[in-house]
């Protein structure tokens, strides 16, 4: 499950905000998706404690998803001078025209 169906699902989950509300969405996916492996029907009132103690999974879903965001932000933090190389490769591959009245703001390469 975690090669098929958690990489599809936390696909770009690096840059997500995860509110409470999402938070309680993807713990209800992750238990869907247990029982669904498990065939565990909903008339069965089996709790979410009773199926993740029958499994014992190796790693919970937000957790995954948690490890996968610090890692992406030591990552950014790590790079030497990325944003400065950003600015300079905006500034100096592109023209940027913006007209704000009197206050225009005009960046060229020339």
């Amino acid at each position: 499950m975690q090669t098929l169906i958690w990489s599809v699902a936390m696909y770009g989950c690096e840059s997500w905000i995860i509110k409470a509300a999402d938070s309680k969405r993807l713990n209800a996916f992750e238990m869907d998706m247990y029982r669904r492996m498990m065939r565990i029907s909903w008339r069965e009132h089996r709790t979410n404690n009773s199926i993740i103690e029958g499994l014992q999974p190796t790693c919970r879903f937000l957790a995954e998803i948690k490890r996968r965001k610090l890692q992406y932000f030591g990552h950014v933090v790590r790079a030497d001078n990325l944003c400065i190389h950003i600015l300079h490769v905006i500034i100096t591959e592109t023209d940027v025209e913006e007209d704000h009245g009197d206050a225009g703001l005009m960046i060229s390469n020339s």
